[in-house]
Order: structure tokens, then sequence, then C-alpha cells
């Protein structure tokens, strides 16, 4: 005798499918006006890691290759005994024969015309350097500036420097004119009339965080 086989109920059916999702928590709130901050801040912050890492890439470079930014006596050190490998491997081509090799006397020449070019090149540096002017605005500045030949911040090395408890925090001269070779000291720092907790430089433009005014309020 077969057995009959109970169908499942339509009420455990709807009971397994009407599961409740769990709800997400809600996002806190800003204005856009909070969302644009926090944008500015973010491009900064991307800025900041984009110049560092270009320099870090700069820096490798150099530590591998040599320097970049300049051509300069070790350069010229390079090229030379280059010159001196080349100039011996033709030697020895010439001597021997080259083989299936190529012949390179006409490198060492070339190396030799490249030489001639960077040594003129920096003895004529070097004699402007000699007889160039000592200018006073490459050291005194003027306004609230200083020139950087001018700026020994080892002066400062037996000092702890502290904030004005009255004046902008976190100040450090700041390159604003590498033309010009001026270095801000951002002495003159003014309240921003609608943020009274920031000041802006009146030199340079650069912000600060300033003394919050209701902190003295007796």
């Amino acid at each position: 005798m077969s057995s009959t086989r109970k169908s499942p109920s339509r009420r455990s059916v709807s009971q397994k499918g009407t599961a409740i999702a769990p709800t997400a928590p809600a996002l806190p709130a800003i204005t856009r006006a909070d969302a644009n901050r926090l944008l500015k801040e973010r491009a900064q912050e991307l800025f900041h890691e984009a110049r560092a890492q270009h320099e870090e890439r700069i820096r490798q470079f150099e530590g591998e290759f040599g320097r970049a930014d300049r051509i300069d006596n070790t350069l010229l050190r390079d090229l030379q005994n280059l010159q001196v490998r080349f100039a011996a491997i033709a030697a020895r081509q010439h001597k021997y024969g080259s083989n299936s090799e190529p012949t390179v006397s006409k490198y060492a020449k070339q190396i030799g015309d490249i030489i001639g070019t960077l040594s003129a090149h920096l003895a004529t540096e070097r004699a402007l350097e000699l007889f160039a002017p000592v200018e006073e605005r490459e050291y005194v500045g003027f306004g609230g500036t200083i020139g950087r030949k001018g700026l020994d911040e080892s002066i400062l090395g037996g000092y702890a420097i502290v904030d004005d408890p009255q004046g902008p925090k976190n100040v450090t001269p700041t390159v604003i004119d590498e033309e010009e070779s001026q270095v801000c000291l951002h002495e003159n720092v003014e309240p921003i009339e609608d943020e009274p907790t920031r000041g802006v430089c009146a030199e340079c433009g650069e912000e600060f965080a300033l003394a919050d005014p209701s902190e003295n309020v007796a």
C-alpha cells in the first residue's frame, strides 16, 4: 500500500519567503558647504601625496644615475671616464681587430666634443658667480620677507619656538618666490572676516589657525 506524500502547507512556504532584510544605518547628514570643504581637503591631500611621490621618484632616479637638476663636475667626470674607456676599446680594436663589435673610435671623439662644451659651460658659470654682485634683497628681502641667502635657521637651534597666544599657530618661513628667492616670515597675519579662528598672511596669502577669540573672554 503506497503512502500519500504530504505537500508543504502554503503557510510554511509563505513564512520562509518573508525574511526581512537588515536596515542599513542612516548616514550622518552634512551641508553642501561641509561637503565642499571635505572635497577641498581631499584635493589637498591628493596634491601633497602626488608631490611627495614625484619628489621620491626624483630621489630614486638621482640615487641611481646622479643629479639631473643641473650640469656639474660629477657629470663631467663621468663623461671623461667613459671617454677613456672608449679610447681603450678603440685602441684594442685597432690592434687586434673589432670582429663583430661596432667600431668605437668615433664615439671617443664625440664624447670629447661634449666634454669640451660642458667644460666651457662650467667655466663660464663659475666666472659669472665670481663677479656676480651681492644683492641686498637676496639676504634682507623686503616687507615681511627675507632673502633665501639670508635665512639661517641654525641661529634658532638653542631655542624652543612657541606660538604667540594671540597670534597664528604653527608658523614657519615659507618660500613664496622661487625666481626672486624670497621667504615669507608671516609677520602680519590678519583674521578672516567671517572665520575669526583663521588668518591670512597679508604678504603671501597663506592661511593659519588663530586663537579662538571666545577663549579670551573673561
